[in-house]
């Protein structure tokens, strides 16, 4: 049977045309290595040299047969180089899933960084509602997630990427749309779309937390299950919700956003199951973090911006 050290060696006495100096190259004596050209030649029935001229020679069958064994070793180049890649996570397929609201801010400059960085990985998109994307990690149907912290963590590992507040979605002509900041206790009367609880417990769980240590309970018409099915439902004039403030890149005409006295905080993370050893994992995990921190600097600097052009207004006032 034909092993690689044949072709290793036939590869070399061809290069040298010199037994001698492959032997040397090949870091053995000249008896084994002559021993070896010439089982090659057996199982292969043909001659690869011409040893009856003063120089070795290769016989046209040798010609061809380097040259075909040049592919042979291509190939296990290329196996090598595809398997410390993978290694790394730089090629292998990874399928991320993410909630509604990181499709606001997050998910399309991940995407973009580490489709650019890491081309050879195949990245497919799954959009979810949080606690079906919780259960599909953990049944390793997907490998990563973007979504909040799920209720059970067990067997789930995760990187918090970003915290972001509640803000309040008001119909455009509603009695508080021309306030600046809004009090909870003012929407005490108020009825609230939501997203169940069964969907999303920790961002249930924050609202209905918030209204309560503000002296009521949220009076919850109407629950579905979307981000953006609550804000347009807001625009029709059904209700009043809070939602992610990333939720405000929506620009809906018939809804505005405001903000609210110390409002709750929600944490969004990069959640993948402990089991799963994709090498891709990593790399995404890199990815988002230095993305987010990029964009935090930036929007940082957009704000520190608003503060410097407002004070200038009002000092020209």
């Amino acid at each position: 049977m034909i092993e690689l050290r044949h072709l290793t060696y036939f590869r070399t006495v061809a290069e040298t045309l010199h037994f001698g100096r492959a032997a040397g190259l090949l870091h053995i004596s000249q008896p084994p290595l002559t021993r070896q050209i010439a089982a090659l030649e057996r199982e292969l029935g043909v001659m690869l040299f011409d040893r009856s001229r003063r120089n070795v020679q290769l016989t046209q069958a040798g010609q061809n047969f380097y040259k075909d064994t040049a592919e042979i070793f291509n190939a296990l180049d290329r196996a090598k180089r595809n398997a410390v890649s993978t290694s790394a996570g730089k090629s292998g397929a990874l399928m991320v899933g993410f909630m509604m609201s990181s499709a606001y801010n997050i998910l399309p400059s991940v995407t973009r960084h580490y489709s650019a960085a890491y081309p050879e990985v195949d990245m497919q998109l799954t959009e979810y509602v949080p606690n079906l994307l919780a259960i599909d990690i953990k049944e390793n149907k997907c490998d990563v997630g973007i979504m909040y912290r799920p209720e059970d963590c067990a067997g789930l590992d995760s990187r918090t990427i970003y915290c972001e507040p509640l803000v309040l979605v008001l119909p455009k002509n509603h009695r508080l749309a021309s306030s600046e900041m809004i009090s909870p206790k003012d929407l005490a009367s108020e009825s609230f779309i939501s997203i169940p609880r069964t969907i999303a417990p920790v961002v249930y769980d924050l609202i209905v937390d918030y209204c309560r240590v503000n002296g009521f309970s949220p009076r919850i018409k109407l629950a579905t299950n979307l981000q953006q099915t609550i804000v347009n439902l807001v625009g029709e004039g059904l209700g009043v919700a809070m939602v992610p403030s990333s939720m405000q890149a929506m620009h809906l005409e018939t809804t505005v956003f405001k903000r609210m006295t110390d409002a709750p905080m929600v944490e969004v993370a990069v959640i993948w199951n402990k089991e799963n050893r994709n090498p891709c994992l990593r790399t995404f995990v890199e990815t988002a973090e230095e993305v987010w921190g990029k964009l935090a600097e930036s929007m940082q600097s957009a704000e520190k911006g608003a503060v410097k052009k407002s004070s200038k207004l009002v000092k020209t006032e």
